[in-house]
């Protein structure tokens, strides 16, 4: 059995989104989440709570700093499924296709595809499937505020407590697309937070054996409080710990 070397080699932290598609499946999903526990509740609770208004949470931080994941964990929340009639989830990205984003919210919405229609008449019967249903709307990567001014006449205000989640990483999007509610700025993960988080992906349910706590500390501060680098340190350090044995 091999030792296990968990030097550190020099690395440097860039935007994963230079390299990772739209459609790249997001790591941190099906994790806990590590420093936003109490942010994620107090969302959870405006979306169940708030203002009877139609209203949009717009999600603001860079590539890699967990804005999809605190969407997921807001939209797959027990409480926050039982609340709404409907939900939809959508990416727009930055290369979007208006049709294309009508489509896929339509037949998220309806269980339906549409039959050809033109962009304005799939437009309508998408606001008239909505109308008079409590609905929650997750536009995932907006880049540019037209997708949103093509898409909201599309959501009816029938003052039910109907909510959209726009996450982007740009605050004049936040601004644009914003109702009642402020833009939420996700922080950065503080070097314990990122501990921990690298910690519970390279070990799981063991505990971090003592002699590599403070070579994973010093790992997590350099991943600049981003969790999608804190997972994906953890990644190759896991297949050096599985090469070990």
């Amino acid at each position: 059995m091999r030792s296990l070397n968990l030097a550190l080699t020099p690395f440097s932290v860039v935007e994963p989104s230079k390299y990772l598609s739209a459609q790249y499946s997001n790591p941190l999903i099906d994790e806990e989440i590590v420093g936003f526990e109490d942010e994620t509740e107090k969302m959870i609770q405006y979306l169940i709570r708030g203002t009877n208004e139609l209203d949009v949470l717009p999600i603001i931080g860079m590539g890699g700093q967990g804005k999809t994941t605190i969407a997921r964990k807001l939209y797959d929340d027990e409480s926050v499924v039982s609340h709404f009639d409907v939900r939809a989830w959508c990416i727009i990205s930055q290369t979007y296709n208006c049709r294309e984003l009508l489509q896929d919210i339509f037949s998220r919405v309806t269980s339906s595809k549409d039959k050809g229609d033109k962009n304005d008449i799939l437009a309508d019967k998408l606001r008239k499937s909505l109308m008079g249903k409590r609905y929650l709307i997750v536009l995932d990567d907006m880049w540019d505020g037209m997708a949103w001014d093509e898409l909201s006449l599309c959501f009816p205000d029938v003052g039910n407590r109907s909510r959209i989640i726009v996450t982007t990483r740009l605050e004049k999007v936040g601004e644009h697309v914003k109702h009642y509610t402020d833009l939420y700025f996700l922080p950065f993960l503080t070097p314990d937070e990122s501990c921990k988080l690298l910690q519970k992906r390279v070990f799981q349910k063991e505990d971090c054996p003592p002699e590599l706590q403070d070579v994973s500390l010093a790992v997590a501060k350099r991943c600049k409080g981003l969790p999608l680098v804190v997972v994906l340190a953890a990644g190759i350090i896991k297949r050096k710990k599985m090469e070990a044995f």
